[in-house]
């Protein structure tokens, strides 16, 4: 189910990338109210996620995928980018044609060390060696001016 989210994004990112006509030649994200604090602390090379002020449970956003969480009961805080792989899939058929030059890559669902999971893709790392369980750490690709993505490295 979280593979097929992550495919519908990417979907999605198409569109918005095709309207607006951008250089960069991959699926930008749709930066919205909800994520907008995500994606400029990313330029900075911090990663944040939110959390619940009252039991402390982190949660990469939405608000809106998290029951019961009133506004004023989060907040955005920076988390440690330490992990491990919680899943992942060796993608060999590319999610759309500004993909095709990265095969085979590594979607993965990451486990921070504050608990909350983030998809992400893992870098320079071989698609044979990688495992559950193995830690990872984020890095930031600086796509553009405006645009910096989270991904991860294996840990060693």
């Amino acid at each position: 189910m979280v593979l097929e989210v992550y495919y519908l994004v990417l979907q999605r990112y198409f569109y918005q990338m095709k309207e607006n006509k951008m250089e960069y030649n991959k699926p930008i994200p749709l930066i919205d109210n909800d994520s907008s604090k995500y994606w400029e602390s990313a330029k900075n090379n911090k990663l944040m996620l939110q959390r619940t002020k009252n039991s402390k449970e982190y949660f990469l956003y939405s608000k809106q995928l998290i029951n019961n969480i009133d506004e004023s009961d989060s907040e955005w805080v920076e988390v440690s980018g330490e992990g491990k792989i919680y899943s992942f899939t060796i993608v060999h058929a590319p999610a759309g044609p500004a993909f095709k030059d990265d095969t085979p890559y590594i979607v993965a669902s990451i486990e921070l060390t504050e608990g909350a999971r983030i998809i992400s893709n893992i870098i320079d790392a071989d698609p044979n060696n990688i495992s559950i369980g193995k830690k990872v750490k984020v890095v930031y690709e600086k796509q553009s001016e405006d645009l910096t993505i989270p991904k991860f490295v294996i840990d060693e």
